[in-house]
């Protein structure tokens, strides 16, 4: 376990995902960046992000559910598969990532919508 470090972990990932890491990374970049910079936009037109952020956890609990059924097809097995806890598990933790992608792009662009509107559609004060 001591050779287990950042750089081994990014070598795993670059063997197991190939051309896909570079790609996904970027997406990850740019969720990151529009998040941040969503939150600004919403912190600097003094908003709430009460909003946002349900739309936000509503897109990404559906995004999850499905995602969840279609877990069992990405890693060719059937749903019959899922037969204890642990898979049951891991199948909700793989469909959290596509999810998790959906709901920082929701939140980014609920966000900045939100900071242009007037205040019928997002409270003025900070919560």
């Amino acid at each position: 376990m001591e050779d287990f470090n950042p750089v081994t972990m990014f070598a795993i990932l670059r063997e197991s995902l190939g051309p896909w890491l570079w790609g996904l990374l970027l997406i990850a970049l740019v969720l990151v960046v529009g998040v941040v910079s969503a939150a600004m936009k919403l912190r600097s037109a003094r908003r709430s992000p009460k909003h946002p952020i349900i739309a936000a956890a509503l897109a990404g609990g559906v995004a999850t559910a499905i995602f969840f059924m279609l877990v069992p097809g990405w890693t060719m097995a059937t749903h019959a598969a899922l037969n204890g806890p642990v898979d049951y598990l891991a199948a909700i933790l793989i469909a959290f990532i596509p999810g998790g992608g959906i709901a920082a792009m929701v939140f980014s662009m609920a966000s900045w919508r939100c900071a242009r509107r007037t205040t019928a559609v997002c409270d003025k004060s900070m919560a």
